[in-house]
């Protein structure tokens, strides 16, 4: 079954809360919880956007820069959802 926006947008937002946590960089913390906003924000799942287009096609989504495109990309393919 493929993550919904809304869960990829948790799994980041956890991420930026165990960032904050362990004292990382405030500007990485908030690439995060922005990226996260973003994927709230999509018109269309993001699953489609990674299978689609990948990595290049997340990185065209305002809020969401090369890394964070990367990571969201490895969150899909890691549960087994796009080539």
């Amino acid at each position: 079954m493929n993550p919904t926006n809304e869960v990829i947008a948790q799994r980041l937002r956890k991420h930026a809360n165990d960032l904050a946590r362990s004292g990382s960089n405030l500007y990485r913390v908030r690439a995060f919880r922005s990226a996260a906003i973003a994927v709230m924000g999509l018109h269309g799942d993001v699953t489609e956007i990674v299978a689609s287009g990948g990595v290049p096609a997340l990185e065209r989504v305002p809020g969401i820069g090369k890394s964070l495109a990367l990571t969201i990309a490895e969150y899909v393919v890691a549960n087994g959802l796009a080539a």
